[in-house]
């Protein structure tokens, strides 16, 4: 018969295996989950991750992350952000048994990663479950395969070893905890965060509002308060200096940051702390509401929100009449769901898409005050060769401004049909994405076939450079053209000799080193 410290120890596993199962049954259109399902489709179709031909004019899926597409294609990216929830959960109670507050770290860890599942956060749950996996194995002194794994967690989210970085640093700093797991801890969390950075550089610049700091720095503030010993004691002030500095100097972290100190931090306060439960619980309540908001604001979001194959398929029937789309793009102006970002397919290139970061780099027109006006859009449009706006009737909070210049009517965009959940325009005179005299010849997710007439000249094509991205000779796949980068982040193409080319990502050491091709020199 199971001892009741059985069922006790292993309780917040049987919660949040509940929970799974519920939000699996449920299966809310989750806006982070809706990006997550959509690389997993670019996947699906051949997508790997160098470069990615369907949103903002070309991207790098490893940017994003460098396993969780794979992974994806594999079981899915709901039952794999299910997975991964259980497993942080199942490693909560060994993970705890020597903290301070054993039964109320598990808890507090096995919360957090329901409050995050509940949030849509697929790579962010894989990378959690490699690093608290890694955590066990150097404190069972494998610390080599200990590193490895931290490494492996930042192929999944670099923010996972880096919140391993800065919860464990201080401990490394203050020589009687110098130890060799905390070493390991920290050097592989730098490798977890210096591989993917290594490889794919710094994305844009993610949003922080003053909101989240107050929030941040309230929480550090009473998780600083509530720890009691050195060195453990200065990893929320530590922490939080450092999200004053991602706050002053925009970055990729940006906002996310913020997980660290609603999800992470109060598991650390309980781990360290010897204060009573009961004074540590006052201390955590502005984290504990903090981190219930923002997993409640996810399910709200998308609570009366249309199922998404009733919502899309009628806009996506529209495109598809169109017959314009092969050399253009659709700005869509979404829902609330941010389902868009895949359910229109694989046909449909998308002028933005579902990355934060990628989206501030491209297109400052919409986060810059009083840059988005009549004549900047028109500009917007015919720079992203955009053919058609599609315009949900309940538009997402951040694209509202740009659905209300859209309703104005300007007249460049011509309304071509309509009901209850879309609006849709199409653009006068729309500008190509490979413009003549190139032809092309044919587009995937994956690829662009295009011909060339001649070699005496470079040709702009509006699609975005980058390191991974390569035109070969498709008659010759020895012979490569120079992809050069315009001022306005697009590229030009000289080819050695005319003929038909083909574009598309590539692992290259040049590419991993961001040097230019020698072509582009000749």
């Amino acid at each position: 018969m199971t001892s009741p410290r059985v069922w006790r120890d292993w309780s917040p596993l049987a919660v949040a295996v509940l929970a799974t199962a519920i939000l699996w049954a449920v299966s809310p259109t989750l806006g982070d989950l809706q990006a997550a399902i959509a690389r997993e489709e670019a996947a699906r179709s051949g997508v790997g991750l160098e470069y990615w031909f369907g949103w903002f004019g070309g991207v790098s899926p490893g940017s994003y992350s460098l396993i969780v597409p794979a992974m994806s294609t594999v079981i899915g990216s709901l039952p794999l952000l299910c997975l991964a929830t259980v497993v942080i959960a199942a490693m909560a109670y060994p993970l705890s048994r020597s903290a301070t507050h054993p039964m109320a770290t598990t808890w507090a860890i096995a919360i957090a990663a329901v409050l995050n599942l509940m949030s849509g956060r697929v790579a962010f749950a894989v990378g959690v479950a490699f690093a608290l996996g890694s955590l066990l194995l150097i404190k069972r002194n494998l610390t080599i395969l200990g590193v490895a794994g931290l490494v492996v967690s930042g192929l999944a989210s670099p923010l996972a070893p880096a919140f391993v970085g800065l919860g464990s640093i201080v401990f490394l700093l203050y020589r009687p905890t110098r130890t060799r797991p905390v070493v390991a801890m920290v050097v592989g969390a730098a490798l977890g965060v210096l591989v993917p950075f290594a490889l794919f550089g710094a994305p844009g610049a993610q949003g922080f509002p003053w909101t989240t700091l107050f929030w941040i720095v309230l929480i550090g503030v009473t998780a600083g308060l509530a720890m009691t010993d050195k060195p453990s004691v200065w990893i929320a002030p530590l922490a939080t200096v450092a999200a004053i500095v991602i706050f002053s100097f925009p970055n990729g972290v940006g906002s996310n940051i913020s997980r660290f100190f609603c999800l992470v931090l109060p598991c650390l306060v309980l781990y360290f702390s010897r204060r009573p439960l009961r004074l540590i619980g006052i201390a955590l309540i502005p984290a504990i509401v903090y981190a219930v908001f923002v997993a409640a604001a996810d399910q709200f979001a998308v609570a009366d929100a249309s199922k998404p194959t009733e919502l899309y398929a009628p806009l996506t029937e529209q495109l598809t009449k169109t017959g314009q789309l092969d050399n253009h793009r659709v700005e869509l102006i979404d829902a609330g769901t941010h389902a868009g970002s895949h359910m229109l397919g694989n046909g449909v290139k998308l002028a933005r898409g579902w990355e934060n970061q990628s989206d501030s780099r491209y297109n400052p027109i919409f986060y810059d005050e009083g840059a988005l006006t009549i004549g900047s859009y028109r500009d917007w449009l015919s720079e992203n060769a955009v053919a058609y706006v599609a315009v949900s009737a309940k538009p997402l909070r951040q694209m509202k401004d740009e659905a209300a210049l859209v309703a104005t009517h300007p007249d460049y965009l011509q309304e071509t049909w309509r009901n209850a959940d879309w609006t849709l325009y199409r653009v006068v005179d729309p500008s190509p994405i490979v413009p003549a005299p190139l032809t092309l010849v044919s587009d995937s997710p994956s690829q662009m076939v295009i011909d060339v007439p001649s070699a005496d000249r470079s040709y702009p094509v509006q699609i975005r450079p980058n390191r991974y991205l390569v035109a070969r000779s498709v008659d010759d796949s020895s012979v490569t053209a120079c992809i050069a980068e315009t001022p306005r982040g697009w590229i030009t193409l000289r080819v050695p000799s005319a003929g038909r080319y083909s574009l598309e990502g590539s692992f290259t050491v040049r590419g991993v080193l961001a040097e230019q091709s020698p072509v582009c020199s000749s």
